[in-house]
């Protein structure tokens, strides 16, 4: 087990000794998924509350570990992460994950809010990712061995399975590229992109789902499309209309998302 989540495991262990089976990072205004398991009588634990676990700052991620119970017992969902923008390094970047594993989790659906790029790509859409580029190294330490990419990275059954789950909204698959940050690409950085085949880009998730993945966990990459990328449109990009927009089909993705857990086998 990873030092660092040792303590962390010990307290939630301590609260919710259930075996959990899945773990589900809610990106950027994604967090009403956790709302809705904290209503269906989920135990409720702040990140300050964890162990070595890092807090969030950034507008849309509440900080919050809800535990399943009833129908949703065994998952974990995370309302909010950190970013490596924040400054944080990717021991913090990944923490959620390798403390899911070190919890005993099998899968990880892992969600953010991208920029669209592809043709056909609208504000409220979602993309099921089916490959990835980063553009910054994204080894936790530089012990670790020199990694190939896993089946179980963007794991296909599980793209199968959520491409089943009825929904109202625009269901896509495409690759995803996670830039550095802060800053939103440039138009210029979007037409590389672009011309390099990707889908969506945004600021995450690739270091949590290469964690999960090394460890032997197969992971489920979402991307709600909140906006499209700079130079796509006349619009400036804010943080402000990558919230509104995940608000707007805060219900869609929320029922589309909590049908998608339950049909989850639970091993």
């Amino acid at each position: 087990m990873d030092a660092d989540v040792e303590s962390g495991r010990n307290f939630l262990a301590s609260i919710s000794p259930s075996v959990c089976h899945t773990a589900v990072i809610l990106g950027s205004g994604l967090g009403a998924v956790a709302t809705e398991a904290e209503a269906r009588g989920g135990l409720v634990v702040d990140y300050s509350d964890i162990p070595a676990m890092p807090g969030t700052a950034v507008a849309g991620h509440q900080g919050r570990l809800v535990l399943g119970r009833g129908n949703l017992a065994g998952i974990l969902f995370f309302q909010g992460r950190a970013h490596y923008y924040e400054g944080h390094p990717l021991s913090s970047v990944t923490f959620a994950t390798r403390l899911s594993v070190a919890l005993g989790i099998s899968r990880l659906v892992v969600t953010n809010a991208a920029g669209g790029i592809a043709a056909g790509f609208t504000p409220g859409d979602l993309m099921l990712i089916d490959g990835h580029w980063s553009f910054l190294r994204t080894t936790e330490t530089s012990a670790m061995p020199r990694q190939t990419i896993s089946p179980r990275l963007w794991n296909a059954p599980l793209r199968e399975l959520a491409r089943g789950i009825r929904t109202p909204l625009n269901l896509h698959e495409g690759s995803y590229a996670m830039m550095s940050g802060p800053n939103y690409e440039t138009p210029a950085e979007v037409r590389m992109l672009h011309h390099l085949g990707v889908s969506a880009v945004g600021m995450s998730t690739v270091p949590e789902a290469m964690a999960a993945a090394r460890r032997g966990v197969n992971v489920l990459g979402v991307s709600c499309i909140t906006n499209v990328a700079s130079g796509l449109s006349d619009q400036p990009l804010d943080h402000a209309e990558v919230s509104e927009t995940a608000g707007s089909i805060e219900a869609e993705f929320t029922a589309w998302m909590l049908t998608l857990l339950d049909s989850l086998p639970r091993d």
